[in-house]
């Protein structure tokens, strides 16, 4: 599969008008080669693609990297650069803007002086954004191992029990189950604490009627999942009955609307409609969702702004959500894959509320 996208990434050179392309963001190294050290860049120079590690992954380059000819740094990486006979020419070298600093700008126009640099704009996202099935494949089992955690974790959820307890212990099951870590720090916000979108795990106890928030997921072989579920500990009471059910109904409709050709706007407005009918689009303050892969805030960018189209293939969460200060929130998250015909839910927790 990284021969593959090698090859496509070198089809996009010519488009941009440049003759190569260092790739310094770790995660589009990881993309192009299978390396999944630390440190570590790729040079795209057709017709070879070349990797340069340290002395520290000397023995793990060699195992994980089949697709370029490796070279192991003595200094700084990019000090073996001017041993390539063609970059002491006259030659257009893409960088990765987003991803290379001022500082290094300057020390590659040192080592490369006959080098023009042009900085370049999501050459590897336009790729990576499409999924293969090897990577749909790991999602998928991202998205199991967070899901049997998480149905393990449920009995814990009783008065008196931290936050950051549960977050720990669902932490500790999916590493269990095969995760190589959580994908993020791991959200239980309780009572009035989920109105915080990011309120992240902390030291308080759980009561009776409160509102749970649980966004989790975790990376297994360098791919993520991520997902969210609302619980009440006790009886739900009416007010909380309703705002679940919109976020609930706006969920729905928008995993229904998935296909390609659909844009990102537009599947925001899906959702968003529904919520600002019911009175609290002034509550929904975020994005529908982000799409996922070696990252967890990948693209697509699914909220208004977004010009993106879906295309097959894409994965990508559906979250919506109702936060109401200094009296709780419901969120509701998803992994859906674009297929040819529609939305394929990847996550298949229940999405009745649940009461505990």
């Amino acid at each position: 599969m990284t021969d593959q996208r090698i090859q496509k990434a070198f089809s996009l050179l010519k488009k941009n008008k440049i003759d190569c392309l260092l790739v310094t963001e770790i995660n589009h190294v990881r993309y192009l080669t299978g390396y999944s050290g630390s440190n570590g860049m790729v040079l795209l120079l057709p017709p070879k693609a070349y990797f340069f590690t340290d002395f520290r992954y000397k023995v793990q380059a060699h195992k994980e990297v089949k697709n370029c000819a490796i070279v192991i740094a003595e200094q700084a990486l990019t000090s073996e650069l001017p041993k390539i006979p063609k970059l002491n020419k006259k030659i257009r070298i893409g960088l990765e803007a987003e991803f290379v600093t001022l500082s290094l700008q300057e020390k590659l126009k040192d080592l490369l002086p006959k080098a023009v640099f042009k900085s370049t704009e999501k050459l590897i996202e336009s790729l990576s954004v499409i999924k293969d099935m090897d990577e749909i494949k790991k999602i998928k089992k991202a998205v199991k191992i967070s899901e049997k955690a998480y149905n393990e974790i449920l009995n814990l959820i009783k008065p008196g029990v931290k936050e950051k307890d549960i977050a720990l212990e669902l932490e500790y099951k999916m590493k269990s189950y095969g995760a190589e870590s959580s994908a993020f720090d791991i959200i239980v916000a309780s009572g009035q604490r989920s109105s915080m979108p990011h309120g992240i795990a902390s030291e308080k106890k759980l009561k009776k009627g409160d509102f749970i928030t649980i966004d989790f997921g975790c990376f297994y072989q360098g791919y993520t999942s991520d997902i969210t579920r609302t619980v009440v500990l006790g009886k739900a009471n009416e007010k909380q009955k309703i705002i679940y059910n919109i976020v609930l109904d706006a969920q729905l409709a928008a995993c229904k609307a998935v296909k390609p050709g659909f844009t990102c706007s537009r599947l925001d407005g899906v959702a968003r409609e529904i919520i600002m009918k019911a009175g609290y689009g002034d509550n929904f303050g975020h994005g529908l969702g982000h799409g996922i892969g070696l990252i967890v805030h990948d693209d697509p960018k699914l909220n208004a702004r977004s010009s993106e189209t879906l295309k097959a293939n894409m994965v990508f969460t559906i979250e919506p959500g109702i936060y109401i200060p200094n009296w709780g929130g419901v969120r509701i998250e998803d992994d859906v894959l674009v297929t040819s015909s529609g939305g394929q839910i990847l996550s298949k927790l229940p999405k009745e509320l649940i009461e505990l």
